[in-house]
């Protein structure tokens, strides 16, 4: 089998795009996923791409490997994507009206439709805003809300379990973020555990922080979705999203004098590693009402294709 790929990260989270007309029909699954082995391109996710019939549109299913499943969104994903079309022959593929700027693209994923808008110059895509409002909608029909497990207060939002790293390091005062000692995943694998147990969430969705910048953010992020596998992304937009939900949810955004029409803006430092915080930012921005998000977006400060090229298996 040859198939056609771009591969790329958004802020280390590594994303591969394949064409959706040379996947086997039925083994789409298996394919991604061999894809995103160690022993092939390696990636987080995957993202198999169709023609929607319009030119602009894209159809798409996003894989990733840890249970294996598609998923409904990856903001990552459409970061790199957003790149890809700008960038490589894959741009070629969707009708895209290339003179226009910014390039605006509809995707159609599981969790609904999805906009980016791609600001580029002389073949380079400069900024990606992701439109994550249906991603927005599916996290509060999940539930977004304070939860205790192991006597520590947690937050959920939607399928994902985000923590406060100093609540943590209240119970567990040697737990180490950076370096990831045997008892901070110990505790993590357990917590998680009982977080999916709890909720009936089958996919392994974490986020740790805490509002300590060392750059130029308000507050830093990693996400260690499978401590038990050593897998973590650097940098994940619907862990982003959900931060941001779970913040704004658990009364540490000063969003008081807000008016209806107004956004909150929030930087994340993420990626670089498995690292709390990062040298990268994740700008987030939250329309705000009623104490609710009722949209977001977000963009990366660093999105790079990385190769591109035919995967022979």
């Amino acid at each position: 089998m040859k198939l056609d790929f771009v591969r790329g990260h958004m802020g280390g989270n590594l994303i591969i795009l394949l064409r959706g007309d040379q996947v086997p029909l039925g083994q789409e699954l298996e394919t991604a996923v061999k894809l995103m082995g160690p022993n092939y391109l390696y990636a987080h996710e995957a993202g198999i791409l169709y023609p929607a019939g319009q030119p602009g549109q894209i159809e798409v299913k996003i894989a990733e490997p840890t249970v294996p499943c598609f998923i409904s969104a990856c903001g990552g994903f459409t970061q790199v994507l957003g790149a890809a079309l700008v960038e490589t022959p894959f741009g070629d593929l969707f009708g895209l009206d290339r003179g226009a700027s910014p390039i605006e693209v509809l995707l159609h994923t599981d969790c609904g439709p999805t906009m980016i808008s791609i600001e580029h110059d002389s073949g380079k895509a400069k900024r990606i805003k992701t439109g994550m409002e249906c991603f927005v909608e599916e996290c509060y029909e999940r539930g977004v809300n304070k939860m205790s497990i192991n006597n520590l207060e947690v937050l959920r939002a939607g399928k994902f379990l985000v923590i406060n790293a100093d609540r943590f390091r209240q119970i567990l005062p040697e737990a180490d973020f950076n370096g990831w000692n045997a008892k901070t995943r110990r505790a993590m694998v357990d917590i998680q555990d009982q977080f999916m147990k709890m909720t009936g969430e089958v996919e392994p969705n974490v986020a740790v922080y805490d509002w300590h910048p060392e750059h130029s953010g308000n507050l830093r992020v990693v996400f260690p979705h499978y401590v038990r596998d050593d897998y973590f992304e650097p940098s994940c937009g619907t862990g982003s999203v959900a931060l941001g939900l779970a913040v704004l949810a658990a009364g540490e955004l000063e969003t008081g004098k807000l008016s209806n029409n107004d956004w909150h803006v929030l930087e994340l430092e993420s990626g670089g590693g498995n690292e709390l915080g990062g040298p990268e930012i994740t700008r987030l921005e939250m329309k705000i009402s009623d104490n609710k998000a009722k949209s977001a977006v977000f963009s990366h400060s660093r999105v790079e294709i990385t190769s591109v090229g035919e995967a022979r298996f």
